[in-house]
C-alpha cells in the first residue's frame, strides 16, 4: 500500500473529535464576548464540525495508487467522529429552531401589541392595589 497520508487514521479521528468538541466550546466563550456577532460565531462553528469528518478522511486516508484497493475497514475508523459530528449538528439545529421559535413569538407579540392600546390606558387601576402604592415609608 502507498501510504503517503498526511496524518495517521488514528489521530486525524482524534483531531476531529477534539475539533467537534472544541468548536461549541470556543463558539459559546467568543459569542459571551461578542453578543452581536453571535450568530456568525456559531455558524461558522457549526460549518467547522460539519466540515470536520471530511476534513479528518482528507487527512488521514492515504492516496492510493491506480491498481491498489483500500482494506475494508479502512472507513470504519472515522464511525465515531461521523456519530458525534451528527449529534452535535443535531444540537445546534434544535438550539437554532428555538432560538427561531422565540424570535418568531416576539415579532408576532410586538406585532399584535402594536394594534392595541397600551397596557395603562387599556385597564385602568383600582387604588391601592398597585405594588408601588405598598411602598414603605422612607425615614
Amino acid at each position: 500500500m502507498h501510504d503517503d497520508s498526511i496524518l495517521p487514521t488514528e489521530i486525524a479521528v482524534s483531531l476531529g473529535l477534539i475539533c467537534n468538541i472544541g468548536a461549541p466550546l470556543v463558539a459559546f466563550w467568543v459569542a459571551g464576548k461578542l453578543p452581536r456577532f453571535r450568530l456568525w460565531i456559531h455558524g461558522a462553528a457549526f460549518v467547522t464540525i460539519l466540515a470536520s469528518p471530511l476534513m479528518a478522511m482528507i487527512l488521514g486516508l492515504p492516496d492510493l495508487l491506480p491498481e491498489e484497493e483500500e482494506s475494508p475497514g479502512a472507513r470504519f475508523a472515522f464511525l465515531p467522529l461521523i456519530v458525534e459530528t451528527a449529534i452535535i449538528v443535531l444540537l445546534y439545529c434544535l438550539a437554532g429552531a428555538m432560538f427561531l421559535s422565540q424570535s418568531v413569538h416576539s415579532a408576532i407579540s410586538d406585532w399584535h401589541g402594536a394594534d392595541r392600546l397600551p397596557q395603562s390606558a387599556a385597564r385602568p387601576r383600582r387604588q391601592g392595589s398597585s405594588y408601588l402604592s405598598k411602598r414603605p415609608k422612607s425615614r
